[in-house]
């Protein structure tokens, strides 16, 4: 009697502690810009935002987020895992470096059209994972927004 009793609290206790934790809330992304890193690729550098309402933490793991520029994909960006703070608003970095070659041959047009206009549109599209106590919450990621090549 004693041993069913023990299973059903730990199951019901299991529940109510999943259903209290709610993955954190998405804010956007800021700070898109192209770099040079020490090798000469450019760099595509910009960081989600996001704000953890829970009194746990957790960590976010990016995986397989597809970068796209002017509509084309350029490269996969998977980074490190990431701790996520307790009831605070925190900052996830994502940077995608790429040849320079991505901007010649069959992307020619696109790149004198893009340092024509002085713009181009990055688009990121895919999962971000938060893991928090034995959950694994994914977060749909479809941001886009047009960069400044020059200043």
């Amino acid at each position: 009697m004693y041993k069913k009793l023990t299973i059903l609290t730990t199951i019901l206790l299991l529940i109510s502690a999943c259903n209290m934790i709610k993955a954190p809330e998405f804010k956007g992304i800021t700070g898109i810009d192209l770099k040079k890193n020490a090798q000469g690729n450019l760099v595509l550098v910009a960081n989600a935002k996001y704000h953890n309402p829970n009194l746990l933490g957790g960590k976010f793991q990016v995986k397989d987020i597809k970068v796209f520029v002017n509509d084309k994909y350029l490269a996969n960006l998977n980074t490190d895992t990431y701790k996520v703070p307790t009831k605070k608003d925190f900052i996830v970095p994502l940077e995608v470096d790429f040849d320079t070659k991505y901007l010649k041959k069959d992307n020619l047009l696109d790149a004198l059209n893009a340092a024509l206009n002085n713009k181009l549109k990055v688009q990121y599209k895919g999962k971000i994972y938060y893991v928090s106590h034995g959950l694994n919450i994914p977060y749909a990621i479809d941001y886009t927004q047009e960069v400044k090549l020059f200043d």
